[in-house]
């Protein structure tokens, strides 16, 4: 999925060098009990949460996995069930303060704020960037600032996560600024208005220091990745290099390749196994790297001797088709995944908020793609499938007779949707709900 690099350049000036400290924010280091977790959310917290459900026998898959699913839903479900809670599938306060106490642990002493009560007013200073997963006073503070400048319209939390990201991206658009959801001094300037630093120093927040950047530049080919080994987290060197570049040809790595494997990779490499029916476990394998090496676009071009015929012509010209189709694909669910997170909201078509319709429409335009509107007349533009393939639209029958609801399947029976009781976030179509109110699927693309 397209997310928010932590490996982007990120520049200071020496005004910010001087007198202020750059630091790397904490990205999940929260314990279990800081945040509310729900379905949807990618995270160490669920992935505690999963190992105290298992211990208490309630969390049934073999292992914690950190995605919070419809399994992880149902055993939430047990747990609350079990203690006399409200049965929501919704790990907040209440939930996780009883599971703690269960675990022998101390409940958390402060729950997290659901207030409206806006932040105090003291003044947001570059003491950090500020990022998916940051929290505190600052986030708080920043989205104090998104708020009055009209880009962030939710409560202030002090939780930097996709609804924060989805703000600093469009302030950041809006403002002419690099477009990569963090807040550094470029970004901070512009929202204190204040004189926008010139870019002097490059800083990688997560680039290991005995690692050189990777000089490989946009239009060099990328060697095929060797299929005979594993690549994982820590793993670096040319053969991650390669994996990056191919990765970054279907969409999903979106920044330069640097020979180091870390949880964005790990990220993206998810991302792509679940668009291609592979285990989930963001490794990239022998079978995961064979499927990449088939659909990556950036390939060495092989030249011959003699002009091929027109047989060979064709056979390229339909390998092109289906790699470019393949791309298409990866590219739909990564947007669809990027946008876990944002609220619903009834004639929604942005960042801000989306219904079902307004939500696909947005996934298919940052392809290029122009849809209809409404659900009804995405269903008459699409062509009917027997069956759903990856990156085909599934439409639902639910408040009126006829198509009134739909998604972008995304493989393993399951597909992204924005839900009025959800927002954004992804659903199994074996759930009794959806599986008696299916009516089909479209290919729109």
């Amino acid at each position: 999925m397209k997310e928010a690099s932590t490996l982007r350049k990120v520049v200071i000036t020496s005004t910010f060098a001087t007198g202020l400290f750059l630091a790397t924010p904490q990205m999940v280091d929260a314990a279990l009990g800081d945040q509310t977790l729900r379905n949807g959310m990618n995270h160490s917290d669920v992935k505690e949460l999963q190992n105290a459900l298992k211990q208490k026998g309630h969390f049934n898959f073999d292992r914690a996995t950190g995605y919070y699913g419809t399994i992880t839903e149902d055993a939430v479900r047990s747990f609350q069930r079990k203690h006399n809670l409200k049965v929501d599938g919704i790990a907040g306060p209440q939930t996780l303060g009883r599971l703690l106490q269960e675990m022998g642990g101390q409940a958390p002493t402060k729950t997290p704020s659901t207030s409206t009560t806006q932040p105090t007013n003291s003044t947001l200073t570059n003491t950090g960037l500020l990022r998916f997963g940051s929290n505190g006073t600052q986030v708080e503070q920043l989205q104090q600032k998104l708020k009055e400048k009209g880009y962030y319209s939710h409560t202030i939390t002090g939780q930097f996560g996709r609804i924060t990201e989805n703000a600093v991206r469009d302030f950041q658009r809006a403002n002419n600024l690099v477009v990569d959801g963090i807040v550094g001094p470029q970004t901070l300037s512009r929202l204190l208005n204040q004189p926008v630093p010139a870019q002097t120093t490059n800083y990688n927040p997560q680039l290991p220091k005995t690692q050189e950047r990777n000089q490989q530049t946009k239009s060099e080919p990328t060697k095929s990745v060797q299929t005979s080994t594993s690549l994982r987290v820590g793993s670096r060197g040319t053969a991650v290099t390669n994996l990056q570049s191919a990765l970054r040809s279907v969409g999903i790595f979106n920044q330069e390749p640097t020979g180091y494997y870390g949880d964005v990779t790990a990220t993206a490499v998810r991302n792509f196994q679940r668009v291609h029916n592979l285990t989930v476990d963001g490794i990239a394998g022998p079978n995961t790297l064979r499927k990449l090496n088939e659909v990556a676009t950036n390939k060495p071009s092989q030249s011959t001797a003699k002009a091929p015929s027109t047989t060979q012509t064709k056979q390229v010209s339909n390998t092109k088709s289906s790699t470019s189709s393949a791309a298409l694909v990866t590219n739909l669910v990564a947007e669809a995944a990027n946008q876990i997170g944002v609220p619903y909201l009834w004639g929604g078509t942005t960042t801000r908020g989306f219904d079902c319709s307004g939500f696909t429409q947005f996934v298919f335009k940052q392809q290029g793609i122009s849809i209809p509107r409404t659900v009804a007349q995405q269903w008459n533009s699409g062509r009917s499938v027997s069956k759903p393939a990856v990156g085909d639209m599934v439409f639902f029958e639910t408040y009126q007779k006829g198509p009134s609801h739909n998604g972008i399947y995304i493989g393993n029976n399951q597909f992204v949707h924005s839900g009025s009781s959800t927002g954004v976030a992804i659903a199994s179509m074996d759930n009794p709900y959806w599986k008696q109110r299916y009516l089909g699927a479209k290919r729109l693309h």
